[in-house]
């Protein structure tokens, strides 16, 4: 699919993916896909991306996706996937009681989001029976802070960082970034 230069922009957004909430640039090229980097005016990443943010273009491809509801191997209706969800729901309850269902929810939710998956749960169907990768995704390092540090909070900020002499990471996923690789300004 090729684009008309007019439909090719760039648009500022949010990384999906942890907490911090990078900013990201997405840019439509004219072949149709999408080049992702780091908004250089964002103050919780100033144009750095880490290896899954940088990638996100790739996941942007529609092929080998999911796009319609299916029941048993066979393409759905939205209506009717939502009302067999119901139904089994609705059985499961009034058989075995509200205990008897659970919601794991994404961490990529929106805290609007989390309110309404909560309401449904704990107001509407009456359980406590709701949790998200959010708490099993932090546990080791909410553990790590805990042993180290005395408290799950993060200590210190991104400035800090920026400013040390020296940062020894040890069990880190992260690459190294020789300190001339950052922009001058950034340089301590």
């Amino acid at each position: 699919m090729k684009l008309a230069p007019s439909d090719c922009r760039t648009v500022k957004t949010t990384c999906p993916y942890c907490g911090v909430g990078c900013g990201v640039l997405a840019r439509r090229n004219e072949e149709g896909t999408v080049t992702i980097s780091g908004d250089p005016t964002h103050p919780a990443n100033f144009g750095r991306l880490c290896s899954k943010g940088v990638a996100l273009g790739e996941t942007l491809d529609l092929e080998g996706r999911l796009l319609t509801p299916e029941v048993n191997g066979a393409s759905a209706t939205w209506d009717d996937a939502l009302s067999l969800v119901a139904e089994r729901f609705s059985a499961a309850i009034a058989e075995h009681g509200p205990e008897s269902v659970a919601f794991y929810v994404s961490g990529q939710l929106l805290t609007e989001d989390y309110y309404v998956a909560n309401k449904l749960m704990k107001g509407f169907i009456g359980s406590a029976n709701i949790d998200t990768n959010s708490r099993l995704c932090m546990a080791s390092s909410v553990a790590g802070h805990r042993r180290a540090f005395g408290s799950d909070t993060v200590p210190g900020c991104y400035e800090d960082l920026e400013l040390a002499d020296l940062i020894v990471l040890v069990g880190s996923e992260s690459r190294l970034v020789p300190s001339g690789s950052l922009p001058a300004d950034r340089r301590g």
